[in-house]
């Protein structure tokens, strides 16, 4: 009798698993939010970020003292990397003058009296700047200008030392007390492939996770379909759209990521010890959130523009630290954020995260789905069983 029973269930469970499946696939708009979109997302997100690093940023240098020195230092500010020089003006820095050039994002100006100051060793001050309406842009600007006044000023000193001190080994450690050595942890190229790019292919996990299982759920009611056994369906849902999920998350980092040339330093087994909870975490949330859409297409018509507003949320283009109090709770109940987070730390930094935030979440959205779910199909009118 009892093995009767436990046929009769393992059956049950089958059978819901292979009319899921069934579904999935003879619904093609689904397979290509599942599978197309990942894939044509990957190829072309990443192209405007090919280059990976911040380079040859057009600098406008204002030079009102139009001499050998500071022809001198324009050229040191050229052949940096980081710097652009597309203009060399007399005069003054002057806003619009400086907007006639579209493309410029810096400026520099040395002021008269220059090499005058430099005789007498007297402190010249050097005005520089530009458009922050790119953080990335202006910071790695700003930077690399400093740099180059950094070891400007260093060389003047140095030769104003020798000259009071007559003595290379005395000059050398008065002209540079404090060595610094900078050891950047993450990202030290300021690269958006290494940071932005993982972390949408992470968001798209989810979107599209959401999106398919969304349209799943919504077909039922669209076309007065039977819901089936709640449980049997929730655990179908789960080995279906958590085995997708994990694979999305394996094309993009072991496939994708390489192929666009960003390294990451963790293993496998590393990677998905995150990937696990996370993917478990969108699919109880994506079932949760599921239950309000009665037709198939509501999935995406909410969904999708919820994209970036999640993104932006999850801390990954602002710090969430410096959010609205509310803004925060309310991130941290999206699996994304921990997410992101959480497997950014474990593929380039080498940290790990907070494993039991990771299952909490998990546990309590895949509970929170059984229940609201059972809800639903409790209030919804019973309908006769049709192939799916």
């Amino acid at each position: 009798m009892t093995n009767t029973i436990g046929s009769s269930i393992e059956g049950k469970q089958l059978k819901t698993l292979i009319q899921e499946l069934a579904w999935l696939f003879r619904h093609k708009g689904a397979l290509i939010i599942l599978l197309g979109a990942p894939i044509l997302y990957a190829l072309f997100y990443p192209l405007p970020y090919q280059h990976a690093v911040v380079d040859d940023i057009p600098l406008v240098v204002w030079d009102d003292e139009q001499s050998n020195t500071t022809r001198d230092w324009i050229n040191q500010l050229d052949a940096s990397a980081k710097l652009n020089v597309i203009a060399t003006l007399p005069g003054e820095p002057n806003t619009q003058v400086f907007d006639r050039f579209s493309n410029a994002q810096l400026f520099i100006h040395f002021p008269k009296g220059l090499d005058k100051n430099l005789a007498s060793q007297q402190q010249t001050v050097i005005a520089y700047g530009g458009k922050a309406d790119n953080f990335l842009v202006y910071s790695e600007g700003v930077k690399s200008m400093s740099l180059v006044l950094a070891h400007i000023n260093q060389s003047l000193a140095l030769k104003a030392f020798y000259f009071s001190e007559g003595n290379a080994v005395t000059a050398s450690a008065a002209a540079q007390p404090i060595e610094v050595n900078v050891t950047p942890l993450f990202n030290a190229d300021s690269s958006y492939m290494q940071y932005l790019v993982p972390s949408v292919f992470i968001l798209i996990v989810q979107q599209v996770l959401m999106m398919t299982l969304g349209m799943h759920w919504g077909y039922r009611f669209e076309m007065d379909r039977d819901v089936g056994p709640v449980f049997y369906v929730w655990l179908a849902h789960i080995a279906i759209y958590s085995l997708q999920g994990l694979a999305l998350i394996v094309f993009f980092f072991r496939i994708m990521l390489p192929l666009q040339g960003v390294p990451y330093t963790a293993d496998g087994l590393r990677l998905l010890s995150v990937a696990l909870p996370f993917v478990l975490a969108v699919v109880g949330f994506a079932m949760v959130v599921s239950v309000l859409f009665k037709e198939q297409e509501s999935a995406i018509i909410w969904l999708l523009p919820l994209s970036v507003p999640i993104m932006l949320m999850a801390g990954i283009s602002w710090p969430n630290f410096a959010m609205a109090s509310w803004v925060q709770v309310l991130a941290q109940c999206i699996p994304s954020t921990w997410g992101m987070n959480a497997l950014i730390d474990v593929a380039f930094i080498g940290h790990l995260p907070n494993y039991k935030v990771g299952w909490t979440g998990a546990f309590i959205w895949l509970s929170l789905a059984l229940c609201v779910r059972k809800i639903v199909v409790d209030r919804v009118p019973v309908v006769a069983p049709s192939i799916v």
